[in-house]
């Protein structure tokens, strides 16, 4: 479960909780597939590394393909 960041916070720089769910979700899939050395083979760690990107204001939307 996610604990840190906020949702609250997440919500707030992207929008609303759909898009918040989105965006963390496919940056995660992003890194497992392009760094996995990052995160050592851990999903939870992907997600919770996509979380704080979002939070921080890094990762602002999803990119397709």
């Amino acid at each position: 479960m996610l604990f840190e960041p906020p949702i609250d916070l997440l919500v707030e720089r992207v929008g609303c909780r759909y898009a918040a769910a989105v965006i963390v979700g496919a940056r995660a899939k992003d890194l497992e597939n392009k760094i996995p050395t990052l995160l050592n083979g851990s999903a939870n760690l992907a997600i919770d590394y996509a979380a704080n990107e979002v939070a921080r204001g890094e990762v602002i939307g999803v990119q397709s393909k």
